[in-house]
């Protein structure tokens, strides 16, 4: 999937504009820089990414960077089993939004887990 970014030029003339106070002149001009209707809708309904300056993905979610972010960190964990680890890391390179992610959490960073004899975990 090849994921679509604004060039440095567009950002530079657009990075000060508040996405959801747009006067109309900027919005003519958001519709006149912004060619791909997809970072279009990104940008007016969430602004750009702090880090990245591309459009967030969602309110308070950029999908590039939280990938980078967690791609960065896959080699301080492991679940111990490769093909659990591998799953986790393409859940968390793919996820659209923040609900779809996935995270190793090691079994001795919950408290007050008890075993129940039908087979689950439950946490208090």
């Amino acid at each position: 999937m090849e994921e679509f970014k604004l060039s440095d030029d567009v950002i530079e003339q657009i990075k000060d504009f508040t996405h959801r106070e747009l006067t109309d002149e900027q919005k003519l001009l958001i519709d006149k820089l912004i060619l791909i209707e997809e970072l279009k809708e990104r940008y007016k309904n969430y602004g750009l990414c702090k880090e990245c300056k591309q459009p967030k993905t969602y309110h308070n979610w950029c999908r590039s960077c939280n990938a980078k972010h967690f791609q960065q960190n896959f080699k301080n964990w492991t679940s111990g089993n490769n093909e659990v680890d591998k799953f986790i890391q393409k859940t968390q390179l793919k996820a659209k939004y923040h609900e779809e992610i996935l995270e190793w959490i090691e079994y001795d960073r919950f408290e007050n887990v008890e075993y129940l004899a039908k087979g689950g975990f439950v946490t208090f």
